[in-house]
């Protein structure tokens, strides 16, 4: 059983938020650019770097057990928008049963899919590692607003909200349609390698989506259009860009070790 995931920026902004509406004869206007920030302090504990390495090598063999075993007693569970995030995060879900933190994982996994399934034992194991999969393929780590300070896989981005929503307006976007470039991304004046480059953005900039799935002057639909500061349009290649929120695992010391302390699941 498969996760459901949303294979890209494009796909997720256009289910959040559906195509932006403007009026006829009112444009994009100028903004301020802003890239987002992260904080990584006490991420180089060489501890905690060999506890996430422990994890990394039972992703990589299907090492379930490994997994569970490196949850404290008690996972508190976030479960949030994807999307841009609320200026209050969520206070965990609430555990009524005081499920053991093995359990606990299994209720993170299975938030992760699409619907309301009773799933085996190997679908929930499988779940599982592609949930920490998920959360440490970006190979970052830092500190979580959402999970109340702590540090998690992948870092959470920390950026001034007023000014980013400042941004979709300008654009003339939901705030759904604000993402974050993953790499320095040249844009160009149409959807063609040949188009002219009107600008280079940066890694952790925050960008307006405005369309996904373009199909370029050589019939190559991977194309897809922000409205840069300029308020000019530009075209780039092969979206990899992330949103505010991702399925991450969050950590924190329990009797002295590290352990696995949370999980937040963003979902539609």
């Amino acid at each position: 059983m498969k996760p459901f995931v949303l294979a890209s920026a494009a796909c997720a902004a256009l289910l959040l938020s559906g195509p932006s509406a403007r009026a006829a004869d009112e444009q994009p206007k100028p903004y301020e650019p802003m890239v987002v920030t992260y904080d990584t302090s006490g991420t180089d504990d060489p501890e905690l770097k060999a506890f996430v390495e422990t994890l990394r090598k039972a992703i990589m063999s299907g090492d379930v057990g490994t997994l569970k075993a490196s949850a404290a007693p008690e996972v508190k569970i976030y479960s949030v928008m994807i999307g841009f995030p609320e200026a209050t995060p969520p206070e965990p879900l609430s555990d009524p049963e005081k499920r053991p933190g093995d359990q606990r994982l299994d209720d993170a996994a299975a938030l992760t899919t699409s619907g309301d399934v009773d799933y085996s034992r190997e679908d929930l194991d499988g779940l599982v590692v592609d949930l920490f999969g998920n959360a440490l393929d970006e190979e970052t780590i830092g500190h979580s607003k959402t999970a109340k300070g702590a540090i998690c896989s992948p870092a959470e981005p920390i950026f001034d909200r007023d000014r980013a929503l400042a941004i979709a307006d300008a654009a003339g976007v939901p705030s759904g349609n604000l993402w974050i470039l993953t790499e320095d991304t040249e844009f160009r004046e149409k959807p063609s390698t040949d188009a002219p480059v009107l600008t280079k953005l940066a890694a952790g900039t925050i960008v307006p989506f405005q369309e996904g799935s373009v199909e370029g002057e050589d019939g190559d639909g991977d194309w897809y259009s922000v409205v840069l500061p300029s308020a000019k349009v530009g075209y780039a290649l092969n979206d990899i860009s992330r949103g505010f929120q991702a399925t991450s695992v969050c950590y924190g010391k329990v009797d002295g070790k590290w352990a696995v302390t949370a999980v937040i699941v963003p979902g539609l």
